[in-house]
Protein backbone atom coordinates (compact mmCIF):
# COMPACT_ATOMS: atom_id res chain seq x y z
CA UNK A 1 0.00 0.00 0.00
CA UNK A 2 1.45 3.32 -1.10
CA UNK A 3 0.62 5.96 1.52
CA UNK A 4 1.29 9.62 0.85
CA UNK A 5 2.79 11.82 3.59
CA UNK A 6 -0.50 13.70 3.96
CA UNK A 7 -2.42 10.44 4.37
CA UNK A 8 0.13 9.25 6.96
CA UNK A 9 -0.38 12.45 8.96
CA UNK A 10 -4.15 11.98 8.86
CA UNK A 11 -3.83 8.36 9.99
CA UNK A 12 -1.47 9.33 12.83
CA UNK A 13 -3.81 12.14 13.94
CA UNK A 14 -6.80 9.78 13.84
CA UNK A 15 -4.93 7.16 15.87
CA UNK A 16 -3.91 9.78 18.43
CA UNK A 17 -7.50 11.06 18.70
CA UNK A 18 -8.78 7.50 19.16
CA UNK A 19 -6.18 6.80 21.87
CA UNK A 20 -7.11 10.03 23.68
CA UNK A 21 -10.81 9.14 23.50
CA UNK A 22 -10.13 5.65 24.89
CA UNK A 23 -8.10 7.08 27.78
CA UNK A 24 -10.89 9.54 28.56
CA UNK A 25 -13.44 6.72 28.49
CA UNK A 26 -11.30 4.60 30.82
CA UNK A 27 -10.95 7.54 33.24
CA UNK A 28 -14.70 8.16 33.18
CA UNK A 29 -15.51 4.47 33.73
CA UNK A 30 -13.15 4.15 36.67
CA UNK A 31 -14.03 5.24 40.17
CA UNK A 32 -13.15 4.79 43.80
CA UNK A 33 -14.46 1.92 45.87
CA UNK A 34 -17.36 2.35 48.25
CA UNK A 35 -14.96 1.94 51.17
CA UNK A 36 -12.82 4.85 50.03
CA UNK A 37 -15.83 7.07 49.31
CA UNK A 38 -17.43 6.29 52.68
CA UNK A 39 -14.16 7.02 54.53
CA UNK A 40 -14.05 10.42 52.85
CA UNK A 41 -17.73 11.01 53.61
CA UNK A 42 -17.12 10.06 57.26
CA UNK A 43 -14.33 12.63 57.48
CA UNK A 44 -16.65 15.32 56.14
CA UNK A 45 -19.35 14.34 58.63
CA UNK A 46 -16.82 14.42 61.48
CA UNK A 47 -15.78 17.96 60.52
CA UNK A 48 -19.46 18.97 60.38
CA UNK A 49 -20.03 17.52 63.84
CA UNK A 50 -17.05 19.46 65.24
CA UNK A 51 -18.51 22.63 63.72
CA UNK A 52 -21.96 21.83 65.15
CA UNK A 53 -20.47 21.25 68.61
CA UNK A 54 -18.66 24.58 68.60
CA UNK A 55 -21.32 26.78 66.97
CA UNK A 56 -24.40 24.88 68.29
CA UNK A 57 -25.82 24.57 64.75
CA UNK A 58 -24.75 23.23 61.37
CA UNK A 59 -23.15 25.72 58.98
CA UNK A 60 -25.49 27.75 56.78
CA UNK A 61 -23.37 26.78 53.75
CA UNK A 62 -20.72 24.11 53.41
CA UNK A 63 -18.08 26.75 52.68
CA UNK A 64 -18.53 28.02 56.25
CA UNK A 65 -17.02 24.75 57.47
CA UNK A 66 -13.85 25.39 55.48
CA UNK A 67 -13.73 29.07 56.52
CA UNK A 68 -14.04 28.03 60.17
CA UNK A 69 -10.90 25.91 59.88
CA UNK A 70 -12.67 22.65 60.75
CA UNK A 71 -11.82 21.32 57.29
CA UNK A 72 -8.96 22.31 55.01
CA UNK A 73 -10.89 21.38 51.87
CA UNK A 74 -13.32 18.67 50.80
CA UNK A 75 -11.66 15.53 49.40
CA UNK A 76 -12.09 14.55 45.78
CA UNK A 77 -14.94 12.16 45.05
CA UNK A 78 -14.56 10.13 41.84
CA UNK A 79 -17.37 7.71 41.07
CA UNK A 80 -17.68 5.60 37.94
CA UNK A 81 -19.21 7.46 35.01
CA UNK A 82 -18.79 10.82 36.73
CA UNK A 83 -16.01 13.36 36.70
CA UNK A 84 -14.02 13.60 39.88
CA UNK A 85 -14.59 16.70 41.98
CA UNK A 86 -14.07 18.04 45.47
CA UNK A 87 -16.82 20.64 45.11
CA UNK A 88 -19.76 20.54 47.52
CA UNK A 89 -23.14 21.63 46.17
CA UNK A 90 -25.37 23.46 48.67
CA UNK A 91 -28.98 22.39 48.26
CA UNK A 92 -32.16 23.21 50.24
CA UNK A 93 -33.13 19.52 50.56
CA UNK A 94 -31.75 16.06 49.94
CA UNK A 95 -32.51 16.00 46.25
CA UNK A 96 -30.57 13.49 44.18
CA UNK A 97 -29.61 15.08 40.85
CA UNK A 98 -26.84 12.61 39.91
CA UNK A 99 -23.93 15.04 39.85
CA UNK A 100 -21.67 12.30 41.20
CA UNK A 101 -20.33 14.73 43.79
CA UNK A 102 -20.89 15.88 47.34
CA UNK A 103 -24.08 17.71 48.30
CA UNK A 104 -24.96 19.54 51.54
CA UNK A 105 -28.47 20.32 52.83
CA UNK A 106 -28.29 23.96 53.90
CA UNK A 107 -31.93 24.92 54.58
CA UNK A 108 -32.58 25.17 58.34
CA UNK A 109 -36.27 24.39 57.72
CA UNK A 110 -35.47 21.02 56.16
CA UNK A 111 -35.32 18.00 58.52
CA UNK A 112 -32.06 16.95 56.85
CA UNK A 113 -30.39 20.34 57.49
CA UNK A 114 -26.65 19.81 58.00
CA UNK A 115 -26.49 16.50 56.11
CA UNK A 116 -23.72 15.89 53.59
CA UNK A 117 -24.34 13.08 51.13
CA UNK A 118 -23.19 11.56 47.85
CA UNK A 119 -25.35 12.91 45.03
CA UNK A 120 -25.53 9.89 42.74
CA UNK A 121 -28.35 7.67 41.48
CA UNK A 122 -26.02 4.82 40.55
CA UNK A 123 -25.04 1.80 42.63
CA UNK A 124 -21.68 0.94 44.15
CA UNK A 125 -19.83 -2.32 43.53
CA UNK A 126 -22.06 -4.12 46.07
CA UNK A 127 -25.33 -2.86 44.57
CA UNK A 128 -26.05 -0.11 47.14
CA UNK A 129 -27.13 3.33 45.95
CA UNK A 130 -24.37 5.88 46.57
CA UNK A 131 -26.92 8.31 48.03
CA UNK A 132 -27.78 5.83 50.82
CA UNK A 133 -24.50 6.40 52.64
Amino acid sequence: MNTTPARKRILIAAAAALAAALLLLLRLASGMTAGEAVRKLSGLRMALELYRMEYKAPPAAFGDLVRSGKLEQPPELKLSWHRGSSAVRNTPSMTITDTGGWAYVNDPKDPAFGLIYIDCTHRDERGRFWSEF
